[in-house]
């Protein structure tokens, strides 16, 4: 039983909060139960702490894993949420590559120094809904890993590839090297206005082959990542709106553009 929160084992744990932690130790901290059940079945767990007789704790105990019994003001003490729901996992970071995200039949999304947390794990939880294929981040962008960006997934982090690389022309030419068609969102007035229904049923294209460009919050995408796109656009509004958030922003795109192409219940 883990009762003092200054022991060296949650001095360890505490430390996963930081990128420089997780960097060193590889590992990353899933808490509370989407996420650390969503943890054990992707089998990246390392070890579980938990209030005794959690029913994830017993589960991951039943699995294999290391578990450390601990009383709730230690879990608080590990997590960075303010509201710690009894059960946090340390996990083995997922060496994810390109490749890996261009291996599914579905959309990708390019991130480009997306720096809110929230903003990028619901991106990520979005991807996983409309059957993407990926995300990807470039530098600049918030660490996958953040305990933020891994809660805002809600567990979808563990079920798509999200991959980090240098910078967004970096991940255009490798999706565009694979036949896919980019497209960076733009608040440019000038911009093609965003008609992806029309623009792809008929012409030949499959608006699951996309990958979506969406920049950062403050400057956008970077020039050099627009003009490497195929195609640039711009979801319209009312002249008083200057932009939506990202993650909105990327939520319209996937799914009017897959339309019928979701997946689920087609009722």
């Amino acid at each position: 039983m883990l009762t003092s929160t200054r022991s060296p084992h949650v001095a360890r744990l505490r430390r996963l909060r930081e990128r420089k932690g997780r960097q060193q130790s590889g590992t990353f901290l899933a808490e509370g139960p989407d996420c650390v059940a969503a943890a054990i079945a992707a089998g990246w767990v390392r070890e579980v702490v938990a209030v005794p007789a959690h029913p994830l704790g017993q589960r991951a105990a039943a699995s294999g894993y290391d578990l450390h019994d601990a009383e709730d003001r230690v879990i608080a003490a590990i997590c960075d949420a303010k509201t710690p729901q009894g059960v946090v996992a340390e996990c083995a970071i997922p060496g994810w590559t390109i490749a890996d995200a261009l291996s599914g039949s579905g959309p990708i999304v390019i991130c480009d120094r997306l720096a809110d947390p929230g903003n990028l794990g619901t991106i990520v939880r979005t991807a996983e809904a409309v059957g993407a294929s990926g995300v990807i981040t470039t530098s600049g962008s918030v660490d996958v890993w953040n305990p933020k960006v891994v809660r805002a997934t809600a567990g979808s982090i563990f079920r798509i590839p999200v991959v980090q690389v240098a910078t967004a022309q970096q991940a255009v030419q490798a999706v565009q090297a694979a036949e896919w068609t980019t497209i960076a969102l733009s608040a440019d007035a000038s911009a093609t206005v965003f008609a992806v229904v029309d623009d792809f049923q008929g012409s030949g294209r499959d608006p699951s082959q996309l990958a979506w460009l969406v920049g950062s919050e403050a400057h956008g995408i970077s020039s050099e990542a627009s003009d490497a796109a195929d195609l640039c656009a711009r979801i319209p509004m009312q002249p008083s709106v200057e932009s939506l958030n990202a993650a909105i922003s990327i939520g319209i795109c996937l799914y009017v553009a897959l339309g019928t192409q979701l997946p689920g219940d087609s009722n």
